[in-house]
């Protein structure tokens, strides 16, 4: 066994977490940052620019958790079904007849 098929075999025994949670985990952490910023320079909310990037960034960030509940909604818990490959070493890639080169 090589190095890399002894990480392979050690990552797919890894619980990774789902995009859905990884998309809360961060437009939480951007209005968290946004909040501590004016909590530690209480000018900034008086600033009408930083006012503007600070509801660009949070709208942002929940408008990319909607995406992210969207195109993951059919994510499921399965694991990917083992790969058996049947061709020869010498033909790799099943190839039509005609297109040999």
């Amino acid at each position: 066994m090589t190095f890399w098929q002894f990480v392979d075999k050690r990552l797919d025994q890894v619980s990774w977490p789902r995009a859905r949670t990884v998309a809360g985990a961060g437009i939480f952490s951007l209005t968290l940052i946004v909040l501590l910023m004016i909590r530690e320079q209480p000018t900034l909310a008086d600033n009408d620019l930083f006012k503007t990037l600070a509801q660009g960034i949070v709208l942002q960030g929940l408008l990319n958790l909607a995406m992210a509940f969207w195109f993951t909604a059919k994510e499921r818990e399965s694991h990917p079904q083992p790969v058996e490959v049947t061709n020869s070493p010498a033909h790799p890639v099943p190839v039509e007849q005609g297109d040999e080169k």
